[in-house]
């Protein structure tokens, strides 16, 4: 039986209320109770058990009449929805070790709006006596012997080593092709095209960029900054993409936020542990990699 006729028998014997949301999902957490139910006789009594497997064909068809209802009653397809699924899920498990190369945002522009292709990036650590009442830590990056950006304390009470917050930048830059903060501080906006200047490069891009990192930071304290991670939560990456949604960056995929915020957090841990060090970028590769500086 195809999706299409499956559909159509489900409409057929399907005697619930047509606006009732409620009992098609009491029915789908009703036959998740009965599987478990099963797995639990299935454990206490091991092959002595020879239902099990007729048990779990008849709950897993309920489940599914069910998840059809439910649905059909909020105007989605089944077979948008198992498409959609198989998609998610070959991008979450069955990702490359390396990133995939793809086309770059600024291919088209002059070459002195192009983000650098490949970059070195060297972090330094400093103590600072003139930040507060008393010292507090302070990094500096360089771009050879040139200054980027101001240099950076954790701005908070909590020494969080957030003043390595721009590898993460670096790294949407490296694998998303993208970082409107980078842009600025390597100042090379688009300033050609008004329209991508304003929306793209500008002020709330920027602010956008800034708040994903903030966020992300959040929700990587709770993970040990991703150090035993191979995988991101998921919710972690939906909500950088609805943060992200109104920008060019919306046309990565799931898969491409989980390799730069890897990437990055990875990075990210080698210049905490080393205090400091030369991060190199290549959107070609689409690769961050640490160097530590020799003392």
């Amino acid at each position: 039986m195809n999706l299409t006729d499956y559909e159509q028998t489900v409409v057929d014997t399907d005697v619930l209320a047509s606006d009732d949301l409620v009992l098609p999902m009491l029915g789908l957490a009703g036959e998740v109770g009965s599987l478990v139910a099963e797995y639990k006789k299935n454990r206490r009594d091991g092959t002595g058990y020879r239902a099990f497997s007729e048990e779990v064909r008849e709950e897993l068809g309920d489940l599914f009449w069910y998840a059809t209802a439910l649905a059909r009653r909020c105007n989605l397809s089944l077979e948008e929805i198992l498409t959609d699924n198989v998609r998610k899920t070959r991008e979450r498990f069955l990702r490359p070790v390396t990133p995939p190369p793809h086309p770059l945002f600024d291919d088209h522009v002059a070459d002195h709006e192009k983000l650098p292709r490949t970059l070195d990036v060297t972090f330094t650590e400093r103590v600072a006596h003139n930040r507060g009442s008393s010292p507090v830590r302070v990094v500096h990056i360089h771009r050879g012997s040139s200054p980027i950006g101001d240099p950076l304390d954790d701005n908070s009470d909590d020494d969080d080593e957030y003043r390595y917050h721009d590898v993460f930048h670096l790294a949407h830059m490296a694998v998303l092709g993208w970082s409107p903060v980078m842009r600025s501080l390597l100042r090379v906006k688009r300033s050609t095209d008004r329209d991508v200047d304003r929306v793209q490069d500008g002020g709330r891009a920027i602010a956008v960029e800034e708040g994903v990192s903030a966020y992300v930071f959040s929700a990587a304290r709770a993970h040990s900054y991703f150090r035993n991670s191979t995988m991101i939560p998921t919710k972690t990456i939906k909500a950088c993409q609805a943060m992200t949604a109104h920008l060019e960056v919306s046309r990565r995929s799931a898969q491409d936020w989980e390799y730069a915020i890897l990437a990055g957090y990875h990075v990210f841990r080698d210049l905490v542990d080393n205090r400091g060090g030369t991060v190199h970028v290549d959107l070609h590769a689409r690769t961050l990699t640490y160097q530590r500086i020799a003392l």
